[in-house]
């Protein structure tokens, strides 16, 4: 039996996302030093989530943040999911997805 690389990743994905998605702890968000805000209608974005073993790219929307975080509302098949990641995980849709990290974030001297 030949094993496709590509439905590999997939299934595994796919069982990887059974479990919840690992969000920030009530001390990394920090409330009281950095209160949400929250906007409606959300706002459509693009969200790294990291997973047990995987990390995936997700569309979503985001009705919430703070300074340093962003709560992400996103589906996986019928059901709605929220989870806060860092605002560094998140950009909006239709901005300039194809550039890479390195263009999204300020230089500094040891860059090119």
């Amino acid at each position: 039996m030949v094993v496709n690389p590509d439905q590999t990743k997939a299934l595994h994905a796919r069982y990887s996302k059974r479990a919840q998605p690992f969000g920030l702890t009530l001390e990394e968000l920090d409330f009281k030093n950095f209160p949400a805000r929250n906007e409606y209608p959300g706002i459509p974005v693009r969200a790294w989530l990291r997973f047990p073993n995987c990390a995936e790219l997700v569309e979503g929307e985001v009705f919430a943040w703070t300074e340093r975080a962003v709560e992400v509302t996103w589906k996986d098949g019928p059901l709605t999911y929220r989870t806060w990641v860092w605002a560094s995980a998140v950009t909006r849709r239709g901005e300039a997805m194809s550039r890479n990290l390195g263009e999204r974030v300020t230089r500094d001297n040891n860059s090119q």
